[in-house]
């Protein structure tokens, strides 16, 4: 759906203010219904993506280093903790509002990014053509907006917003290798394709040997991977090192100039709704994710 549709706006106030006065597992069952046609069981959770709804509910929010995980601008912290700062991004500057960046400093191509969301992202492929008024007011929009109270993914809503950050721009077709990790280990990855002028983004499942998987997301068109990059079994390990802290993550990383790139720690996929088809995926890889401590400690 568009973002700048209007039912899409309405949506979203609809999501704030049904945020206010509901209880988060009252709409993360009402959600999961309406987008997957599934009940959802939040107090023994089965699937993939019920474990995710409960985690969201009942860990997410009070977890310093999933907040700061899902902090576009913390996570370098984290990454570079890890020994991994070589797979950052370079970063331009950083400012806490969007008048305070400083144009003249900024190359001919960059990225400006808010930090406590998804999809909160600008990119500038020529200065001279850029609308920098454009730019400010949809950067201040963003900045107010709690993300966290969307999906009931209320981490990102812990996050301190204002902050600006400006990378470099490495191309418009970007590749994205992310890998579903349970437990601290990479199980499956899927390679997509970002929107490219008139064609659908592409995704496809895949074994951590290449093999495509016998699933598909509907809402894509499909993807095929004919070979694996050269520096596939670094990236993989990479992954290793940086989910063993978390119950589950989805480490992302995307590939430029002959490289691989750090891009983000995902930590609800499609919110904790993601459609699997077939349908048995949500519960095998639901197996696959023990969060029965966490859900004892609760009780």
């Amino acid at each position: 759906m568009e973002r700048n549709s209007i039912i899409y706006k309405i949506r979203r106030k609809g999501q704030i203010f049904a945020h206010y006065i509901l209880p988060d597992e009252t709409m993360a069952k009402l959600y999961s219904y309406v987008i997957l046609k599934k009940k959802v069981d939040l107090k023994t959770p089965k699937t993939f993506n019920e474990k995710i709804q409960w985690l969201k509910i009942h860990d997410y929010p009070n977890n310093p280093l999933v907040i700061q995980g899902a902090d576009k601008y913390a996570v370098r912290k984290y990454v570079q903790k890890k020994g991994l700062g070589n797979t950052l991004v370079p970063l331009i500057g950083k400012w806490k509002k969007a008048e305070d960046i400083e144009w003249e400093k900024l190359p001919d191509k960059f990225v400006l990014k808010c930090n406590h969301g998804c999809a909160y992202n600008i990119l500038c492929a020529d200065k001279s053509k850029f609308d920098k008024v454009a730019a400010i007011k949809q950067l201040n929009k963003w900045m107010k907006e709690d993300f966290g109270a969307y999906n009931i993914e209320l981490h990102y809503s812990k996050i301190k917003p204002h902050i600006i950050t400006c990378e470099e721009y490495l191309g418009e077709k970007i590749i994205d290798y992310k890998f579903f990790c349970f437990n601290g280990e990479p199980k499956y990855m899927y390679v997509s394709s970002d929107l490219v002028h008139d064609r659908q983004a592409q995704i496809g499942f895949f074994y951590l040997n290449g093999k495509k998987m016998p699933l598909i997301r509907n809402d894509y068109a499909p993807m095929d991977l004919n070979e694996l990059p050269p520096f596939f079994d670094d990236m993989k390990k990479d992954a290793r090192i940086l989910c063993k802290d978390f119950p589950f993550v989805r480490v992302d990383f995307f590939l430029a100039n002959n490289t691989y790139y750090f891009a983000e720690l995902t930590f609800t996929p499609s919110g904790g709704m993601m459609p699997f088809n077939p349908d048995k995926y949500d519960l095998l890889w639901g197996k696959q994710l023990d969060i029965s401590c966490l859900i004892s400690q609760k009780k």
